[in-house]
């Protein structure tokens, strides 16, 4: 099946953007995404969803409102702790290759 308003013969290229639909806690959200990102999204979508209903199980006195408040601060947490130990790598890596560049330039002097 071909996307809407593409000619039959063409090939998506995994720039192309496309829209799709996801669905979360039966709120329907459309979407515009590059054609190699479907994937990811669909992953994101039923890794949201399936914590929803399984919060909903756990919590049952809680709205919708309150426990898509909750996921979000558990993926915004989740996305914030990752950036921050891929800050702290990067510069750890920094430091790594500026020591390397210093003992190869040593190393160099000495021959």
């Amino acid at each position: 099946m071909t996307p809407v308003g593409l000619p039959f013969s063409r090939k998506m290229k995994k720039e192309d953007n496309i829209q799709i639909t996801i669905n979360i806690a039966g709120q329907r959200i459309p979407l515009t995404v590059g054609f190699d990102q479907q994937n990811l999204v669909r992953e994101t979508e039923r890794s949201v969803d399936d914590l929803y209903e399984k919060w909903r199980v756990k919590f049952p006195r809680k709205s919708m409102q309150e426990l898509l408040a909750m996921i979000a601060y558990q993926y915004a947490s989740f996305y914030l702790s990752l950036s921050r130990r891929i800050d702290d790598a990067s510069r750890e890596a920094s430091l790594i290759d500026d020591e390397l560049s210093r003992l190869l330039e040593e190393s160099g002097e000495e021959s």
